[in-house]
């Protein structure tokens, strides 16, 4: 029934001018332009991204019923240069897919972020990175990261506007990746309370709902180097309180969904922890917790047991020998979608 009214209403205003993806972005749902199987792939240039394209991208993009591309990168990557995330975004017009970006901050923030002062450690891969860290050593916030942060979210915010992308994922303070980071380096630092740290990361959140509205959706990662189960039910429950219950504005993702979860936790009872979030009236979607030849049924079921609205999948898991029935699990994923509605939690529809 949506897919004819959006015919008729295109035939209607045809005449006017408005370019189809303009007028498809304006009668589309973000949930609706959201929900689905996006392909994930991480570069930092452009020519790594090409090879990534011949690799295992392209075929994976061609995929029947893929909803999107989501390229992830290093902030560092795309910093002044957008030219790696405009390379992305012609390689899902190309392949006829809407598109998203995620950025990482950690060990991938630039270096002129420090040198403006930020406060860091010294970590990452090689424990030879600088980290931020997201408090001072009396407690008080990080101002330097916070305003740079922002100051760049805002760039790709207005970027993602201009070209009509409806889905931004966003970077917490991290380390290794966007992922939450409450890993022992950073208890470790003067000034550290969980208080602190919490607090930190709540501006963060409140930096990406400020600039979030109808034509773009955020996301932040609510599972990473913990301990975190607490943390991620506390962050769930401060944007409900920000922007109430089941709003589409805000996504959180679970990025270890795989055989043994959602979270990529080191237990079950760990992983239950984490499934408090699911409790929350708090709008949902997942991330593969690597590439692999996962049994799909299962992991599928998972998305709609927890009425999660997408699914990101890594670019190399669709050269698998189980790839068709990935397929299939994206085919049935997005013919749910298309006759019953995008998931969503509970009370929504």
């Amino acid at each position: 029934m949506l897919d004819v009214l959006r015919l008729q209403i295109l035939a209607v205003v045809a005449a006017v001018g408005l370019s189809c993806q303009s007028l498809m972005a304006a009668v589309t749902s973000l949930p609706e332009s959201i929900a689905g199987t996006w392909v994930l792939q991480q570069a930092a240039s452009p020519g790594e991204l090409q090879r990534e394209l011949r690799r295992s991208l392209a075929s994976a993009l061609d995929t029947p019923r893929i909803r999107g591309f989501c390229l992830r990168f290093p902030w560092k990557a795309a910093d002044a240069d957008f030219s790696l995330i405009e390379a992305g975004l012609k390689i899902a017009h190309d392949h006829g897919v809407a598109y998203s970006i995620r950025f990482m901050a950690g060990r991938h923030t630039p270096d002129r972020v420090f040198a403006k002062g930020c406060r860091f450690y010294l970590g990452g891969r090689s424990g030879n990175e600088r980290v931020p860290v997201p408090f001072l050593a009396d407690g008080s916030p990080n101002t330097v990261f916070e305003a740079e942060y922002e100051a760049y979210f805002a760039r790709l915010a207005a970027w993602c506007r201009s070209r009509e992308v409806r889905l931004l994922h966003l970077a917490w303070y991290g380390q290794d990746w966007a992922e939450l980071n409450h890993g022992k380096e950073v208890r470790s630092q003067a000034g550290y309370s969980y208080a602190n740290w919490l607090r930190a990361h709540e501006r963060l959140l409140n930096i990406g709902l400020k600039h979030a509205g109808k034509d773009l959706a955020i996301e932040f990662p609510f599972s990473g180097y913990g301990p975190l189960t607490d943390a991620a039910v506390s962050l769930a429950d401060h944007v409900v309180g920000e922007i109430g219950q089941r709003n589409p504005l805000f996504f959180c993702q679970a990025n270890g969904w795989g055989p043994n979860g959602d979270w990529g936790a080191p237990s079950p009872q760990v992983e239950a922890a984490f499934d408090r979030v699911w409790q929350k009236p708090i709008c949902r979607g997942q991330q593969a917790i690597q590439p692999g030849d996962y049994a799909w049924p299962e992991l599928f079921r998972k998305l709609y047991e927890n009425r999660a609205t997408y699914c990101e999948v890594y670019a190399p898991s669709f050269t698998l020998k189980r790839s068709a029935e990935l397929a299939a699990e994206i085919r049935k994923f997005d013919e749910h979608i298309r006759t019953g509605g995008p998931l969503l939690p509970e009370g929504t529809r």
